[in-house]
Formats: structure tokens, C-alpha cells, sequence
């Protein structure tokens, strides 16, 4: 097959527990499923949320995002690392594991370019980046120079306006790095995407977040439906797409990921 520059996006907030996995997942997924695109989900996050979600393991122990970070010349790795999804054959994982947070605090020089140079002939046209909910760090600065494009998640909460607020500022000081070096740092910020909202009473806290998040002009419609089977689909590593009662919120996932991917 011929060589591709897929499209690279990373879901990122500086805030645990607002919907960061979720929503790199689901724009993975609706791409894979809905618009027939080769899709390869990157998990990049220590606590792993997205490889159990996938239910999935690396080919060899060992072999997850971490052996791209740990190898001084890992150009192509990313293709032989991911494997199959088994919830689409358009879908594949690149796998983390709870010893990538050791990386945190590893200063090897051109660590960062490592997760970039893996993706150097990868079939695929999309490659979805779930990040930590880092202030900066090894793990953040490898998702930035390796992606095209950024995506902010929040809940409708005080600490997803917070989590919003203060990825956005990691990424004004990374460009500011990068410019600094003389470098364009060629990554663009999409949009954020609000989602597990209630569409029967919405609180006054839920209605003043979205309403500071949609002040910033990158608030990204429609607002994603709270519905249980998410989280359900989640805990038992099912897509809940798969489920009738996930219609809606496949279709909000759905019209964003168009948004977002070109």
C-alpha cells in the first residue's frame, strides 16, 4: 500500500474526569465507522482509559506507546504497534500502559519528536491522540509535535471551564516555544466539545459553564447528550454505539467529528 500523511488530533484538558477519553475515542470511532476513514487510536494517557475501554492488549508485552517514547530511532513503529480494535476493521490501537508516567520525568533529548517520527508510513488517513491531563510535561509536548490539530473536552462543570482554560494555556506557551526555535508550530485548535449534558433539567452550574465556554467563540455544536449506556458500554469495553439507547449520542460525536476532520 502506498505511504500516507494521515491526519493527526489530540483530545486534551488539564482536568481529569470531563469527558477527555471519551470524546478521542468517539471521534475515532464515528470516523472509522461512519465515514470509512483508516482510524488509529494512540492512548498516551498512564491510567490507560482508552486501551481498556478498546478492551485490547499490545501484540508482545511491552509493546505499547511506551517502547515509541523509550526508542531513540522508532520511525515506522506506530504501524507495527497497532493492533486491531475489534469493534471495526477500519479501527487500531496503539496501547498505553501505567508505566508510561515514568516518562514524566525523563529529559532524554528529542523525546518529544519520537511520537511524531513513529507515525512515518502508518496506513492510516486519521490518528486520534488521547493525552494525559497534564500541565505540560514529555507526554503533552510528544502529543503536540506530532499533532495537526487539537481538541478541547469539558464537561459542564467548573472544572471543565478550568481544564479548558488551562490546556489552552500549554498550548499558547508550546507555539510560543516553538517560535521561538524558529519553528511553526502548524498545530491548530478546533474547538471544544461540551459533553454528558442533561437535555431534560440542565442545572444553573452546567448553563453558566457552557455559557463561559461558548464566550471563547470555539465552543463546537451540538452539545453531546448525557445518556448511561456510555458509561455502561465503557465498563464492559463495548462501543455504545452498538446500543440503540447510543443513537443520540453517536450522531452529536458523529456531526463533530466532521467538524474536526477534514
Amino acid at each position: 500500500m502506498p505511504e500516507t500523511t494521515p491526519e493527526v488530533v489530540t483530545s486534551y484538558s488539564e482536568t481529569g474526569g470531563v469527558g477527555k477519553t471519551t470524546t478521542a475515542v468517539s471521534i475515532a470511532a464515528t470516523a472509522a465507522m461512519h465515514d470509512d476513514k483508516r482510524v488509529v487510536f494512540i492512548d498516551l494517557d498512564p491510567r490507560a482509559a482508552g486501551s481498556k475501554w478498546f478492551n485490547v492488549e499490545p501484540k508482545e508485552p511491552g509493546l505499547h506507546v511506551g517502547a515509541i517514547l523509550g526508542d531513540e530511532d522508532p520511525e515506522g513503529w506506530a504501524e507495527e504497534l497497532a493492533v486491531p480494535s475489534g469493534w471495526h476493521p477500519n479501527l487500531r490501537v496503539i496501547t498505553s500502559d501505567r508505566n508510561l508516567s515514568l516518562r514524566e520525568k525523563d529529559n532524554t533529548d528529542g523525546l518529544e519528536t519520537r511520537l511524531r517520527a513513529s507515525l512515518v508510513g502508518i496506513q492510516a488517513d486519521l490518528v486520534v491522540i488521547d493525552s494525559p491531563n497534564r500541565q505540560g510535561g514529555p507526554l503533552i509536548i510528544s502529543a503536540l509535535h506530532a499533532a495537526d490539530k487539537v481538541i478541547y473536552a469539558a464537561s459542564p462543570t467548573q472544572d471543565g471551564v478550568d481544564g479548558v482554560a488551562g490546556a489552552r494555556k500549554t498550548i499558547n506557551q508550546y507555539r510560543r516555544n516553538m517560535e521561538r526555535l524558529g519553528v511553526d508550530p502548524g498545530l491548530e485548535e478546533v474547538g471544544i466539545v461540551v459533553g454528558n449534558v442533561s437535555e431534560v433539567v440542565m442545572s444553573r452550574v452546567a448553563k453558566a459553564a457552557i455559557d463561559d465556554l461558548r464566550e471563547t467563540g470555539m465552543l463546537l455544536e451540538p452539545i453531546i447528550p448525557a445518556r448511561t449506556i456510555v458509561q455502561e458500554a465503557r465498563l464492559t469495553g463495548d462501543w455504545y454505539g452498538s446500543f440503540r439507547k447510543g443513537d443520540p449520542v453517536v450522531k452529536a460525536y458523529t456531526e463533530i467529528m466532521r467538524k474536526v476532520v477534514r
